[in-house]
């Protein structure tokens, strides 16, 4: 049999309660697989289209995508989840989410292999915050973000701790010519405090107050609110939320993303697909 023939398998074991799981390299070049698990179930949105619910799997083009979960049946008070992701070529891409009643006390994984030029195994990890702390096979390798470190072929564990934060813990094989890419964001541990909704901050909405122009409105959003990130990103850490109809001052802008005043002192971004700017 032709080698290149042979699908690569890569198994994920999460030690915090969910089975094994596959990524796996497909025989067709411009084919991606995408596999997605959510506690509650939810809706699955790519791209603002409905594609399903979670347990899913299914194959899509290869490309950049906007992958956003909202959890069905359940109390309006848990939240729901969007990032982006990136469909590799030839590969699985698997996404794990445990939604809470903020981003803050939600966790989960993204998972996913980049085809690499070198004739090694790489392991690539990325955090939400930054800065935790990550042992791989019980040695520490520094902190997040790690951009690559070399590992040996096989079954590692890869453990992903913060303080404040409860610590995750992965399961999973390297291979050879494959960079192994894994984005955990961590949740607060339980008695944490939670940073506050902008809007609960004061007696007086910012839909009340007057605010001189420039300012930024909230405009309506499938989930009823809009989060305020740290950074320009829909990676970044959720800092607050905002509602529609809400103003809030202008501060600056960058491609898709606006900055504003959410509080006294305090800034951060919001996605302009849900946000206008008044001059």
């Amino acid at each position: 049999m032709n080698k290149r023939a042979i699908l690569i398998i890569v198994i994920f074991l999460a030690v915090l309660g969910f089975g094994g799981y596959k990524l796996l390299a497909l025989r067709s070049g411009g084919t991606a697989g995408l596999k997605v698990i959510a506690t509650p179930i939810s809706s699955i949105f790519l791209n603002d289209k409905l594609i399903g619910k979670t347990p899913y799997d299914d194959k899509y083009t290869s490309g950049d995508y906007i992958l956003k979960l909202i959890p069905e049946g359940i109390s309006s008070q848990t939240v729901s989840w969007q990032g982006k992701i990136t469909l590799n070529p030839s590969v699985l891409t698997y996404v794990n989410r445990e939604l809470g009643t903020s981003e803050l006390t939600s966790a989960g994984e993204v998972l996913t292999l980049e085809k690499i030029s070198q004739t090694q195994a790489q392991l690539s990890v990325v955090s939400q915050p930054d800065g935790a702390t990550v042992i791989v096979d019980g040695q520490e390798k520094g902190t997040t973000p790690i951009s690559s470190t070399e590992v040996t072929a096989g079954e590692h564990e890869v453990a992903v701790s913060s303080p404040g934060f409860t610590a995750r813990t992965v399961r999973m094989s390297a291979v050879v010519g494959y960079k192994l890419l894994v984005n955990i964001q961590l949740a607060l541990t339980p008695g944490q405090e939670v940073t506050p909704s902008a809007t609960t901050s004061s007696t007086t909405t910012s839909s009340e107050k007057q605010i001189s122009k420039p300012y930024v409105v909230i405009k309506d959003t499938p989930t009823g609110f809009l989060r305020v990130r740290v950074a320009p990103s829909l990676s970044a850490t959720e800092a607050a939320q905002v509602k529609p109809g809400e103003k809030y001052p202008f501060v600056d802008a960058k491609e898709g993303w606006f900055q504003i005043t959410y509080d006294t002192g305090k800034n951060g971004w919001v996605s302009n697909s849900y946000a206008e700017k008044v001059e």
